[in-house]
């Protein structure tokens, strides 16, 4: 049996005040999607996952992604995909976005289709709307290209890091929801006052800005959100005070990851780790919050076997 092998890492989008735009991949997570030509059309099997995955290839990321390859290609054959989850399901640490993005790696190799990875972000981003309800591409475009990226319509931009000694704390809470993404998107505002919209303009130049130029203070500043944050702060309680704690610690800065409830606090070599992992636990136990804390660098783009 023909096969090819696929592996992506997790992600954290919407940094600061770039919704839908600016995301990074790290190495906290990765999925691992192994596609195999079949006679029996599309199939699905999820395995190592602690959440409830759909297995039907229409309500799930990597076999709706697949499907809709495979139909624009005009390819026949069926494909059996076996999804190995490492990245935990509905916290906000791109689960569905890293299945897709490995399965249409995966797919692309084994048919041999040399798609350049904005058309892989295309496709994978579909599978997101499957399970979402919107085909948002931020986390796919991170797991496909690795690094920092800033989607920009259809096309996908890596941004230069020069920030040597970089690394996240990432706050995971036992809140796990299959719709959490759909309920989050909810709640960002259609309307905005253009006071807010300009200051969310400023802190993503400054995120963008810092990043390349590895500049702490810039990057502070540009990880706030005056608009889709602060709207979606009733759903975690616990970030405004963990942001505190994690900046008392001398971290560069924090936002919410993704959808949540995911918490993303970036940290240097002159960040008391130990001070925010130690305080942010108490701060969630003491709210009633199960929480697993950890540490990731930046990750890579999606790998073939």
């Amino acid at each position: 049996m023909d096969c090819r092998k696929s592996f992506a890492f997790s992600s954290s989008a919407n940094l600061g005040s770039g919704f839908d735009i600016l995301s990074v991949a790290h190495d906290a997570f990765f999925d691992e999607v192994e596609a195999c030509i079949s006679s029996d059309g599309i199939r699905v099997s999820v395995v190592g996952n602690e959440v409830m995955i759909p297995e039907d290839p229409l309500r799930n990321s990597a076999g709706f992604s697949v499907i809709s390859l495979l139909k624009d290609y005009g390819i026949k054959d069926g494909v059996t995909l076996k999804i190995k989850k490492g990245v935990p399901a509905g916290l906000g640490l791109g689960s569905s976005g890293a299945s897709a993005a490995a399965a249409v790696a995966s797919v692309n190799s084994l048919f041999s289709l040399g798609l350049s990875k904005d058309s892989m972000v295309k496709y994978s981003m579909l599978g997101e709307g499957a399970v979402a309800g919107t085909p948002h591409p931020d986390n796919v475009a991170a797991s496909i290209f690795g690094g920092f990226v800033a989607v920009l319509g259809e096309r996908t931009v890596n941004l230069s890091l020069k920030y040597d000694d970089l690394k996240f704390i990432l706050f995971i809470p036992s809140l796990a929801s299959n719709d959490k993404t759909k309920k989050a998107r909810e709640l960002v505002p259609k309307i905005v006052e253009t006071s807010s919209y300009v200051k969310n303009m400023k802190y993503g130049l400054s995120l963008v800005l810092g990043l390349e130029r590895g500049d702490r203070d810039l990057i502070r500043h540009g990880l706030n959100d005056e608009i889709v944050e602060k709207a979606r702060l009733p759903m975690f309680p616990y970030y405004p005070k963990l942001k505190e704690i994690a900046l008392s610690g001398n971290a560069i800065g924090s936002c919410v990851s993704g959808a949540g409830p995911s918490i993303i606090v970036f940290a240097d070599n002159e960040t008391d780790v130990n001070l925010i992992e130690t305080e942010g636990e108490k701060l969630m136990e003491s709210m009633g919050y199960s929480v697993n804390i950890k540490q990731a660098k930046v990750g890579g783009g999606v790998r073939v076997e």
